[in-house]
């Protein structure tokens, strides 16, 4: 399949049943999402309350969904974050304090005033598109729906306003009188997602559609500049630019992309890694040092920063030597293209958040006609793509950036991903308006890098 633009999706739905057992026109909505979508501004700023929610968030659900789902029989698989965070947040705001509670301490949040903030941040920094130097729309695009089925849930009779307008106008959630099938949800990503953007084919369970369902849509976009864009492309086209990528003792020959620049290096007595910039995001790698380990061995100590940067010398321009963090980094990273499904199912959900998978959700939404209503599972479907044209699942499109001569010889530096790693799509955020730190979007393992163009 021939993607013309590059992409990333990751796409979040929490289903909450009750105890007991494409046009969208004509859909009855019952609220609209007031938000901002495309600004001017790469917004950047994040408070470090919601950044150490958000680290925290990541860290947990990605070990978990590994865990879960990729662990028993280890394949490439990549979690989004954003929008798994923001349909969370949405179960929880729309919960009783008891089931909401269960969220906001898995958030690492006190109150539904900081869920407001953070949810506010994060929107704002990760998922707003704007326009780059070449007029392309970059950056992130979130869409939020609430899909309730009217056989099984019943609204509250009294209209919680500012529960409404905090869905609409913080969270730009629209709220659909519906029941959730994979058509509908199929329809609504393809009437109101990115136009022509390729997305990830949702299957539910159709025969018996949950009573409520929570979806959440996240798009990610950045692209290589054409000047960097070119030469890979060129050499994609020869067919003739290959490196030997090995895994369960065999090798084959795939598609890569070379960086050269000066950077960082990340140092743990189990693995290196280092970054290639796109144009506004970054793509960290991270590579076993024995090259029968799986990436899962390393994932834990990525995800919790357990690494140092690597020291190095640096020979000045009257040849003395001095100390320095800063490598001439060569990157070879392979091509690969993912389709993700994953499921966090009741009993993972019941062991972090035990009142919520038994009781009290969304009920200050709806109630169920027989019963309460409970979390019943969180599934996440992605597509992803890394190639000449970026990274893209939901889509952090990878940029090459290149370093000017500087007169100075830094010690060399070579990550050859040639055995199975784990990958970031990160942005660099500003936090408290004076530290810049790297916050993940996209987080992922590759076994096998598998490539279709």
């Amino acid at each position: 399949m021939k993607f013309k633009k590059t992409f990333l999706l990751g796409l979040t739905l929490v289903s909450l049943v009750a105890c007991q057992n494409a046009d969208i026109s004509s859909y009855s909505r019952l609220a609209t999402p007031k938000l901002e979508k495309i600004s001017n501004t790469n917004y950047i700023d994040l408070s470090s309350k919601t950044y150490e929610s958000y680290m925290a968030f990541a860290r947990k659900f990605t070990s978990l969904m590994m865990k879960e789902n990729n662990l028993k029989d280890e394949q490439s698989l990549g979690i989004s974050i954003p929008d798994a965070y923001i349909c969370l947040a949405i179960v929880g705001i729309t919960s009783i304090k008891e089931a909401c509670d269960d969220v906001l301490n898995y958030l690492e949040l006190s109150n539904i005033s900081e869920l407001r903030v953070a949810v506010k941040e994060i929107l704002k920094c990760f998922a707003t598109l704007f326009k780059n130097s070449d007029g392309k729309l970059v950056g992130g695009f979130n869409l939020n729906s609430i899909w309730l089925n009217p056989e099984k849930v019943d609204l509250i009779k009294e209209k919680d306003e500012e529960l409404y307008k905090d869905l609409e106008e913080v969270f730009g959630a629209s709220i659909f009188m519906e029941a959730l099938t994979s058509e509908k949800a199929n329809n609504y990503l393809k009437v109101e997602g990115l136009k022509d953007m390729p997305v990830p084919k949702i299957e539910l369970e159709d025969d018996d559609p949950c009573a409520l369902n929570v979806m959440s849509v996240y798009y990610c976009l950045d692209y290589f500049e054409e000047s960097v864009k070119r030469p890979y492309k060129s050499q994609y086209d020869s067919g003739k630019h290959k490196m030997d990528y090995f895994l369960n003792e065999s090798s084959q020959k795939v598609d890569y992309i070379e960086s050269h620049k000066q950077g960082i290096v990340y140092e743990n007595d189990k693995f290196y890694g280092s970054s290639l910039g796109i144009n506004f995001l970054n793509m960290a790698f991270f590579l076993p040092n024995d090259k029968n380990a799986m990436p899962s061995s390393i994932m834990d100590d990525v995800l919790n920063e357990n690494f140092t940067l690597k020291e190095g010398l640096l020979k000045d321009y009257e040849g003395n030597m001095q100390p320095t963090d800063i490598f001439d980094v060569d990157i070879s990273a392979p091509y690969f293209s993912l389709e993700n499904k994953c499921e966090l199912d009741r009993g993972a959900l019941n062991e972090i958040m035990p009142f919520i998978t038994n009781q009290g959700a969304s009920e200050r939404l709806v109630k169920a006609k027989n019963g309460t209503l409970f979390l019943d599972y969180i599934k996440q479907f992605s597509v992803m793509k890394f190639n000449y044209d970026g990274f893209y699942s939901c889509s952090a499109t990878i940029a090459g950036e290149r370093a000017t001569s500087t007169g100075m010889e830094y010690e060399k530096f070579k990550l050859t991903l040639d055995h199975p790693y784990v990958f970031e799509v990160r942005k660099q955020v500003k936090i408290d308006n004076h530290v810049f730190k790297n916050a993940p979007l996209i987080i992922g393992e590759i076994v096998n890098p598998v490539y279709k163009d």
